[in-house]
């Protein structure tokens, strides 16, 4: 048993290596092969397959979430203990999801091959996808991101979504599970036809992938094209709220505007909550902010807290919204975030407990907003994500379903400091291009912000906490959706049918 918990520590300890920001990609296609040698053990029996998984997910989530007590500790005011043990507390829910898979994969221990290289794969995505809904969700370092710096790779995922890239990854280390074990002499057959399918899918993946970039690159050619600007303020977290800031925070944004308005943008992205104050149309268009769009003569889509007056439950909603503003200072379209951050922005079974209380300071819980609605104007039509929603990839393509022609992600990532966090959230940014073929512009208060392409090659980015802005054109999406935008997550759902089916037939098989 030691030697399976030494296995699962470096598998863990191997696949945080492959995401930033240590950005080591081409570890995931091997990583898993030490947690899966130690799996696949026809004496290894239930339990011991199940505390293997979980052993691998701590030394995992360790190691890929742990700046979750550099937020709750420094931003929201949690003491340092209590921040560690909710931070345990979340690392070993995470790991449930692989100790379910080391459970199953050693029921399977004695099922055909084959069948197992798809099946055990498929029952990864299938628990990823799970992971992305249950309890909120928090779809966070799936195994497919691995791959954001591999443009040729990643590019199925305008069909089957960061999931297909997953089970991609999941399957060749399968196959290369087969051979190290061939080599060790734990099986007697070569594994020729799990290893010509792994094979014969990596290289069908990677000619779609050099295919489709050729192709969007000559679509993107003929799209109208749109200045745009994406400032980048850097506001230290523990100043943004207070009042005696306000005008030094509206100046900030003011200079980094007219700079970027300067370099002829004529969309300029200011980031979540970058106004420090309720949004109240008439107040803007007549004050400082509503003179920055006069000035620099152009749009200008900013995140802002607002209010308004719900009649049906005769009370007060708040929101936590991205407006834009015309040239002219006016506002002219509105979204509200649908995602909201669980003890951040409300307390889920707040009946229930209604001790608990939210972990940032302010006003009380925020209101979902209406949908993935896009935002219209003379230039396009713009798909915004508010801050985390950028990891929820159903949020992206139901904008680019609705119309949008570009995305565009407010964010603060203030509470991130200078962890992994920022770089990981960024690079989940990559796939929604990616999956929508679309431009994605990212404005972060405190950085990473950038632009990325319809296939995932990060044309500029700014650093982390530097006062900076960014000039670029960016073409608008036309013509038709793809197929991932119009439908979804088809490939999750069917490696959900196929894992269920998979698990009992082992468990009905296992009986016997």
């Amino acid at each position: 048993m030691i030697k399976r918990i030494i296995l699962a520590i470096v598998s863990g300890a191997l696949l945080a290596l492959a995401f930033p920001p240590f950005d080591m990609g081409f570890i995931a296609w091997f990583g898993y092969v030490p947690i899966l040698y130690a799996l696949d053990d026809k004496d290894g029996g239930r339990l011991k397959g199940l505390i293997t998984g979980f052993v691998f997910g701590l030394s995992f989530f360790l190691g890929t979430v742990y700046w979750v007590i550099h937020s709750m500790y420094y931003y929201g005011g949690v003491p340092y203990l209590t921040s560690t043990l909710v931070m345990l507390l979340l690392v070993a829910y995470l790991s449930v999801y692989p100790a379910i898979f080391g459970l199953v994969f050693s029921l399977t221990a004695r099922q055909d091959k084959v069948l197992r290289l798809v099946a055990l794969p498929a029952l990864w995505v299938a628990l990823e996808y799970a992971r992305g809904y249950l309890f909120t969700g928090l779809p966070w370092v799936l195994t497919g991101y691995t791959q954001a710096s591999y443009i040729p790779v990643i590019q199925i995922a305008d069909t089957t979504g960061v999931w297909g890239v997953s089970f991609l990854v999941l399957i060749v280390n399968m196959a290369v599970l087969y051979n190290i074990e061939y080599l060790l002499k734990k099986t007697r057959s070569l594994p020729l036809r799990e290893s010509a399918i792994a094979l014969a899918l990596l290289v069908s993946v990677v000619s779609y992938g050099f295919m489709r970039t050729r192709q969007v690159d000559d679509e993107t050619r003929l799209w109208s094209t749109m200045r745009v600007g994406i400032a980048q303020g850097s506001i230290d977290q523990s100043l943004k709220w207070d009042p005696s800031y306000q005008r030094a925070t509206i100046d900030i944004y003011r200079d980094l505007s007219l700079s970027a308005g300067k370099m002829g943008a004529s969309l300029i992205v200011w980031p979540e909550a970058a106004i420090p104050f309720y949004f109240e149309p008439d107040k803007i268009r007549d004050g400082l902010i509503g003179d920055i769009s006069r000035e620099t003569g152009s749009f200008i889509l900013t995140g802002s807290p607002s209010y308004s007056y719900n009649p049906t439950a005769d009370r007060i909603d708040y929101f936590n919204s991205a407006f834009l503003l015309s040239p002219a200072g006016e506002s002219i379209g509105k979204y509200d975030k649908v995602h909201l951050v669980p003890f951040g922005e409300y307390v889920p079974l707040k009946k229930i407990l209604p001790f608990v209380k939210k972990l940032t300071a302010g006003i009380g819980d925020y209101s979902e907003g209406p949908g993935p609605v896009p935002i219209n104007f003379e230039g396009g039509s713009i798909g915004t994500l508010v801050c985390f929603e950028s990891i929820f990839p159903e949020l992206a393509a139901g904008s680019v379903r609705n119309g949008a022609t570009v995305l565009v992600n407010i964010t603060n990532d203030a509470w991130f400091g200078t962890t992994s966090a920022p770089y990981q959230h960024f690079q989940m940014s990559i796939f929604r291009a990616v999956e929508n073929k679309v431009f994605v512009l990212r404005s972060a208060n405190t950085g990473i912000s950038g632009v990325i392409d319809p296939v995932g090659r990060v044309r500029q980015k700014t650093g982390l906490f530097k006062r900076d802005f960014i000039v670029d054109t960016v073409g608008l999406k036309r013509g038709a959706p793809t197929f991932y935008s119009m439908r979804g997550d088809v490939f999750a759902f069917g490696c959900m049918g196929m894992a269920a089916l998979f698990t009992i037939s082992a468990v009905t098989t296992r009986r016997k």
